[in-house]
């Protein structure tokens, strides 16, 4: 395949993709309102049932969407940095620092979120919990092997993000030899 038309292919799936980011832009924080409107606890997957914590009131599924905001907004900054991306390599441009940038706050997105998750998730089942009776209340504090997993994925894009750095510089000396 041709450069030229490896490039146009990049082209037209990154344009795609831009798209597709800017739908789940939109999408992830409706769908996490009405899973918090509609969706019983039991059918969420947070470590707690409403067996322990009780029926969700009202005011605790609009106190849990609004506190579910601070990690949405994290994935929500990473799905941003992606459509910027994909708008990049869209235009055609593959090595410029605004790339390198998208690659950095994507890669600082993916390790803040974990520390971000597991305050949400401690918090969450505090709030849940609060109108328990003394000694059924809890702190529920819980970190996966997901959430190791999405650290090492993010130091690791960060990285590349510096190897992207050196890229761009080269990049860059190269075009002024001419």
């Amino acid at each position: 395949m041709a450069p030229t038309e490896r490039t146009e292919r990049i082209k037209r799936i990154s344009n795609r993709f831009k798209w597709l980011m800017i739908a789940l832009m939109g999408l992830l924080p409706i769908t996490a309102w009405l899973a918090w409107a509609f969706v019983e606890l039991n059918e969420l997957d947070f470590g707690f049932t409403s067996e322990e914590v009780g029926p969700l009131t009202s005011f605790e599924r609009w106190s849990a969407a609004t506190l579910s905001l601070f990690p949405i907004s994290i994935t929500l900054f990473a799905l941003y940095n992606l459509q910027k991306l994909f708008s990049l390599y869209a235009i055609g441009k593959f090595f410029e620092p605004a790339n390198v940038r998208c690659f950095r706050n994507m890669g600082w997105a993916l390790v803040a979120v974990v520390p971000v998750d597991i305050l949400f998730n401690a918090a969450l089942s505090v709030l849940l919990s609060f109108d328990q009776p003394a000694g059924e209340r809890m702190l529920a504090v819980s970190m996966s092997s997901d959430d190791i997993g999405l650290a090492v994925v993010g130091a690791v894009i960060i990285i590349v993000s510096w190897v992207m750095a050196e890229a761009v510089k080269l990049a860059e000396e190269n075009a002024q030899i001419v």
